[in-house]
C-alpha cells in the first residue's frame, strides 16, 4: 500500500504544479488609496491628541481649500455658459437672411467667377423661394431638388417644365455635364419664375 502511494506522489505533484492550481490572492486595484486615506486619518487622529491647535489649523485650511475649489468650479461653469450665450448671440447677428434676392445675387457672383454649376444651384433655390411665396412649393432647407419637383402644386405643363429644370440641375451639378456661360444663360431663361407661376 505504501509503495502504491509513493508511485502516485510524483503524478499528483506534477498535476498540482500546473499553473491552474497556483492560487494567488489578487490585490484590490484601489488598495493603495485605502491605505493612504487610512494613514492620513491616523495622522490626523494623532495630531488631534498631541497638537490640538495645529489640528484645528489644518482642518480649517482643508475646509478653505475645498470651499475655494467649489467656488472656482462654479465660477468656471457660469463663465462657460455666459461665453456660450455671447457666442450664440454673435453668431445670430452674423446670420444673413438668405431670401430669393440673396440667392439670385449669389448666382450672379458665382457665374462671374466661372462657377456655373454652383451658380445654377443658387439660382434654383431663388426660384424655389419665389414659388414658395406663391404657395406652389413648400421650401425646406433639407429638401432635395427632386423632392421639390415631386411635391409641387404647379399645373401639369408647368410641373413638367419644372421637372425638366430639376433634371438639368442634376446633370450640371452632380453628373458633371459641362456647363458654361451659354448653358447658364439658357438655364436663366428656363428658370424665370413667371414661366412656372405667373405673379398675380
Amino acid at each position: 500500500m505504501l509503495q502504491h502511494t509513493d508511485s502516485l506522489r510524483p503524478v499528483l505533484d506534477s498535476v498540482f504544479a500546473a499553473p491552474a492550481y497556483h492560487w494567488v490572492r489578487r490585490g484590490e486595484p484601489l488598495t493603495w488609496l485605502r491605505h493612504a486615506l487610512q494613514a492620513i486619518g491616523d495622522w490626523l487622529d494623532r495630531m488631534q491628541l498631541t497638537q490640538p491647535i495645529v489640528y484645528r489649523i489644518v482642518i480649517y485650511l482643508l475646509l478653505a481649500g475645498m470651499l475655494a475649489l467649489v467656488v472656482h468650479a462654479t465660477w468656471r461653469f457660469f463663465s462657460e455658459v455666459r461665453s456660450a450665450d455671447t457666442t450664440t448671440g454673435d453668431r445670430d447677428q452674423r446670420i444673413v437672411r438668405r431670401d430669393e434676392a440673396w440667392y439670385r445675387t449669389e448666382a450672379d457672383r458665382l457665374a462671374r467667377a466661372g462657377r456655373f454649376a454652383e451658380a445654377i444651384q443658387a439660382d434654383f433655390l431663388a426660384l424655389v423661394l419665389v414659388l414658395d411665396d406663391r404657395k406652389q412649393v413648400r421650401f425646406h432647407p433639407s429638401k432635395t431638388p427632386a423632392e421639390y419637383a415631386r411635391d409641387t402644386t404647379l399645373t401639369s405643363l408647368a410641373r413638367e417644365d419644372f421637372r425638366d429644370l430639376v433634371r438639368r440641375l442634376y446633370a450640371y451639378a452632380f453628373a458633371r455635364v459641362p456647363c458654361g456661360a451659354a448653358e447658364f444663360s439658357d438655364w436663366r431663361q428656363r428658370a424665370a419664375p413667371d414661366r412656372y407661376a405667373p405673379a398675380n
